[in-house]
C-alpha cells in the first residue's frame, strides 16, 4: 500500500473534489425543490376557497403542491367523518383526528424538505478537518525530506509545505458553501413549513365553522318545526 507523501495528498484532494461534487449536487437539486415548492403552493393556496374548495385549479396540477398533500389528507380524513350533526362529542372527536392528520402531514413535507440538507452539515463540519490531515500529512513527509537533504532554506522548505497547504485551502473552500447552503435551505424550509401550518390551520377552522354552522341551521330547523 502506498503512503507516500503524494499519494496521501493527491488521495485528500480526490476526496474533497467528491465533496464538492456532491455539495452542488445537492445544492442544485434542493434549489430546484425550493422554488417549485413555492410557486406550486402559492398557486394552489390561491385557488383554494375559504370553504375549502378549489376554485378552477386542475387536479393533476394541484396534487403536486405541498399544500394540496395537506389538504388532500384533510378531505380524506373528512370524507370518513359521517358525523351526526346533533352530536358535538362526535364532532369533537373528528376535528381533533383532522387536527392531528394536517399536523401529521405538515411534518413530511418538512421532512421530505430537509432531507439531503444532512449531506451538507457533514461536509461543512469535515471538510476542513479532511483538507487539515492533507496538509499535516505533506508537511511530515516535506520535514523528513529536509532533513534527509539536510537543508532548511527557502527553496527546499516553500516547495513541499506549500503543496501541502492546499489541501487545507481546498477543504476550506468545499466547507463555506455547504455550511451556507445547510442554513440557507433550513431556513427555507422553516418558513415553508411555516406557511403549510398557517394553510392546515385555517382549513381546519373553516371546517369547524361549517360544521358548526350546518349544525346551529339543523337545530333551527327542528325547532321550528316543532
Amino acid at each position: 500500500m502506498d503512503l507516500s507523501e503524494t499519494t496521501i495528498v493527491n488521495g485528500t484532494l480526490w476526496v474533497l473534489g467528491g465533496f464538492s461534487l456532491l455539495t452542488w449536487s445537492v445544492i442544485l437539486i434542493k434549489a430546484g425543490e425550493l422554488v417549485l415548492n413555492r410557486l406550486r403552493n402559492h398557486l394552489f393556496i390561491r385557488n383554494v376557497a375559504p370553504d375549502g374548495h378549489l376554485q378552477g385549479l386542475p387536479e393533476e396540477a394541484a396534487i403536486k403542491s405541498q399544500a394540496a398533500r395537506v389538504y388532500e389528507a384533510g378531505r380524506r380524513t373528512l370524507a370518513r367523518a359521517h358525523v351526526s350533526l346533533f352530536s358535538q362529542d362526535k364532532h369533537d372527536c373528528w376535528h381533533d383526528l383532522l387536527e392531528r392528520t394536517l399536523r401529521q402531514q405538515v411534518l413530511k413535507e418538512r421532512a421530505h424538505m430537509e432531507s439531503g440538507l444532512g449531506w451538507l452539515a457533514s461536509i461543512g463540519s469535515t471538510a476542513p478537518f479532511v483538507g487539515l490531515f492533507g496538509t499535516v500529512w505533506g508537511i511530515m513527509h516535506a520535514l523528513k525530506d529536509i532533513s534527509l537533504k539536510g537543508s532548511a532554506s527557502l527553496e527546499v522548505v516553500a516547495g513541499p509545505i506549500g503543496e501541502a497547504l492546499i489541501a487545507t485551502a481546498l477543504g476550506i473552500a468545499v466547507a463555506i458553501p455547504a455550511v451556507i447552503a445547510y442554513n440557507f435551505f433550513l431556513r427555507q424550509s422553516r418558513k415553508i413549513a411555516s406557511s403549510l401550518d398557517h394553510f392546515a390551520s385555517d382549513f381546519l377552522h373553516s371546517t369547524i365553522e361549517a360544521h358548526l354552522t350546518a349544525a346551529t341551521e339543523t337545530e333551527h330547523g327542528h325547532a321550528n318545526a316543532g
